[in-house]
């Protein structure tokens, strides 16, 4: 289970919800989060129902379909207090995809680095303007905290692009940087 399990089964830790209530609250409250798509909530709500850690239900109401009303278990709620530890405590080693693009760098012309990495921070400028002006979760200090970090991390990572592409911009115009083979030597 991961992260996107947690959001789900936190969700229903206050309260049975539709599954349609459920999305438009991530969407809403919580897209500068999590990137969670509609159809992957579904698919995870059904798996964590198959595994016995939400319960799903049917309400009829007047004239309208059946909506499904998801509830979590005892056994949601366990693995709920599980995953939050396990999230909080771990480091992530897992590689982003801008890291495995760093790896291969090289390939690229300097100039053509700067550019793309002066795209990038200006990306992260424009997602920085749009956390901070995201109003404060009065009643759910958490998710302010999680947009805290995230503010962090995108600040953090614009900075060293600044300073990464002022130490690129210094050296002389060169052509592809050397190439190390695996023993550490220059090709």
């Amino acid at each position: 289970m991961d992260e996107r399990h947690l959001l789900l089964l936190g969700l229903l830790m206050a309260q049975s919800q539709h599954g349609y209530s459920i999305n438009e609250f991530i969407e809403k409250n919580l897209g500068r989060v999590s990137g969670m798509k509609r159809a992957t909530a579904y698919a995870l709500l059904e798996k964590l129902e198959r595994r016995g850690l939400v319960r799903m239900d049917t309400e009829a109401a007047g004239n309208y379909p059946p909506r499904k009303v998801y509830s979590i278990t005892p056994e949601g709620r366990e693995a709920f207090f599980t995953l939050l530890q396990t999230l909080l405590v771990e480091a992530d080693e897992r590689p982003s995809a801008v890291e495995i693009a760093l790896m291969f760098v090289d390939w690229l012309e300097r100039e053509q680095l700067v550019k793309f990495l002066r795209e990038r921070a200006d990306k992260l400028h424009d997602q920085l303007a749009r956390l901070q002006r995201m109003p404060s979760h009065k009643d759910a200090p958490g998710v302010d905290y999680a947009l805290q970090r995230k503010t962090a991390l995108l600040r953090a990572e614009a900075d060293w692009i600044v300073e990464l592409t002022s130490r690129l911009e210094a050296r002389e115009p060169a052509g592809r940087p050397e190439v190390h083979n695996l023993k550490g030597g220059c090709e």
